[in-house]
């Protein structure tokens, strides 16, 4: 691992200070940012709702918009149909609630992860028809359901794809509503999640119906939920969501989430994105990796009481079971992998069992990834059809090698980095011929981590003042790292392993008579055989956190020499 010192000189520094009116550690991290001008400083510092960028900016949202309202008036039904993960269900969940606030015939539909294939598909089509639908708008899916579209269509149904994945298609066209970032020319903030993009289709509706749009950010904090959860950058309206999203959580009008702060006992937490991300994200997602998805719907809509704890009941026992298939997972993939003579060398991993949930395969890929720095494809095998997960990093993209292999796959889509396909089994070792021909043409070499560390500073002159500063950076995410800090020269002692193999640590740090507790994530490795009476030198995050009643700082150490 690689420690990186962001230098910047002391005038340059003390000049911004001045006119910025920051305190020089402040500005030091503003500067590290790419933030050189005011104004963009101060929009960063001060997220706001009216930063949010205008939904008709989206070339066809006037015509999604007017579609809705006339059936609206009509009083005939529309259908959202979402994805099943936390990225779809809370955007099909928002959508629902906002247009169901508004009077429109609203109902949902999420598909079964197991049973049911990705993207729209004519069964679920024929069920919505059957049910006297007029109009499907799907969330955080159908970009690349071209044929499925048009059949429902042909039976008079209306369709509106709202999506944030990459497409088959290089840009929208007549031939069906797709409002899709990525795909838009107009509108330049490219990196909405599904539930972002809901937003703006309701923002559209809530604005030509001239409807306060208060009412649609009171469930902001629905929207939050998913743009975490789908590891966006955390920037431009993203960074409005999240923030605005978060406050509105502390005051939350789903009664879902008010059961399950309870249960998690954040009622008097400042949550934050690694709240989100690691406690309530897993606990949704689980019902759409390996249980009902569209009851992690039915968690954010219901309103009974009982119903909504037998469904935390349920995310809980389904939230254990996936961590259970994780870990047998990964351990059979390390374990076929340590057979491989070559294992450390290889450019990429293609792996393929009928023994796998393909529900969970797609967080294991995550981490075979990071472990080993290359691309990784698992596939997950049923009834001669293969589904997989593919994570990459190094500048791989994914979705453009299965692009060009898309006559051997029965479906694909996801993003650059992150991606998934369907095929027949006995398409799966072509396909991975494929696969090896378009990486050994990129000629990828293993990532080595760097930390980029903002500044020194010594652990004892932490104070409160420079955690409102950092306080001011947040939330944290993808291209807004929270900032890291260097010292050198401290002590670590009553150091306790903890978590999968003993991947992480905690105990005390100590420098001048001070000390902090520490944890310390996936760097027990980096403390094997050392003398625990030395010095460490460590690359560190300060926060503050309550302990037993009382506030206290805490060290969270990123590196340790």
């Amino acid at each position: 691992m690689i420690w990186k010192n962001n230098n910047i000189p002391e005038n340059i520094v003390a000049e911004k200070a001045d006119a910025w009116k920051t305190s020089k550690i402040l500005t030091r991290l503003l500067l590290n940012k790419n933030l050189v001008e005011k104004k963009d400083v101060e929009r960063f510092i001060n997220p706001c709702l009216e930063q949010l960028r205008n939904p008709f900016d989206f070339e066809r949202m006037e015509e999604a918009v007017e579609k809705i309202i006339k059936l609206r008036e009509k009083k005939q039904r529309i259908y959202i149909y979402g994805d099943y993960d936390v990225d779809g269900i809370t955007a099909a969940s928002f959508l629902v609630l906002v247009m169901r606030e508004i009077g429109i015939d609203t109902r949902y539909y999420i598909p079964s992860r197991m049973e049911e294939n990705y993207g729209l598909d004519k069964k679920t089509i024929d069920f919505i028809n059957e049910r006297d639908g007029k109009m499907v708008i799907t969330v955080d899916t159908g970009a690349n359901s071209i044929e499925d579209i048009r059949y429902a269509q042909s039976l008079g149904i209306e369709v509106i794809v709202t999506d944030h994945h990459k497409s088959t298609k290089e840009k929208s066209d007549e031939e069906y509503i797709l409002i899709n970032p990525k795909l838009s020319e107009n509108y330049k903030f490219k990196y909405l999640s599904g539930a972002g993009v809901a937003l703006k289709l309701a923002q559209g509706i809530y604005r030509k119906l001239k409807i306060s749009e208060e009412k649609l950010y009171k469930y902001l904090d629905i929207v939050m939920i998913g743009t975490v959860a789908d590891v966006v950058p955390m920037i431009d309206e993203n960074r409005v969501i999240i923030s605005k999203g978060l406050q509105v959580l502390k005051e939350t009008k789903v009664k879902g989430l008010v059961y399950l702060i309870r249960y998690l006992k954040f009622q008097n937490k400042n949550i934050n994105t690694t709240d989100v991300s690691y406690f309530i994200s897993p606990l949704i997602n689980s019902l759409g990796r390996i249980g009902v998805s569209k009851i992690g719907a039915d968690f954010f809509i219901e309103e009974d009481d009982f119903k909504i704890y037998n469904i935390i009941e349920e995310m809980k026992k389904t939230n254990k079971i996936r961590r259970k298939l994780e870990k047998k997972i990964y351990d059979e993939a390390i374990e076929i992998l340590e057979k491989e003579e070559n294992a450390k060398d290889m450019p990429y991993i293609f792996l393929t069992s009928k023994n796998w949930h393909p529900g969970v395969i797609g967080v294991v890929s995550s981490r075979l990834s990071i472990k080993f720095g290359v691309p990784v494809i698992l596939v997950a095998i049923k009834n001669g059809v293969g589904k997989a997960s593919c994570r990459s990093n190094n500048g791989v993209n994914i979705f453009n090698i299965f692009k060009k292999m898309e006559g051997k796959l029965v479906r694909f889509g996801g993003h650059d980095l992150a991606a998934g396909f369907i095929a027949e089994t006995g398409k799966l070792k072509e396909i991975e011929g494929e696969f090896a021909k378009e990486i050994e043409k990129l000629k990828t070499t293993r990532e080595e981590k760097v930390l980029e560390v903002d500044l020194e500073l010594s652990i004892d002159e932490i104070n409160e003042e420079i955690l409102e500063d950092i306080k001011l950076l947040s939330p944290y995410g993808l291209e807004n790292q929270q900032p890291l800090f260097m010292d050198r020269g401290v002590y670590i002692k009553n150091i306790e392993k903890f978590g999968v193999e003993d991947r992480h640590f905690n105990g005390i740090i100590e420098k001048n008579k001070k000390e902090y507790p520490f944890i310390a994530f996936n760097l027990s490795n980096e403390i094997e055989h050392k003398n625990m009476k030395e010095k460490f030198d460590i690359v560190y995050y300060p926060e503050k956190v309550n302990i037993k009643g009382k506030d206290r700082y805490s060290i969270k150490i990123k590196g340790i020499k």
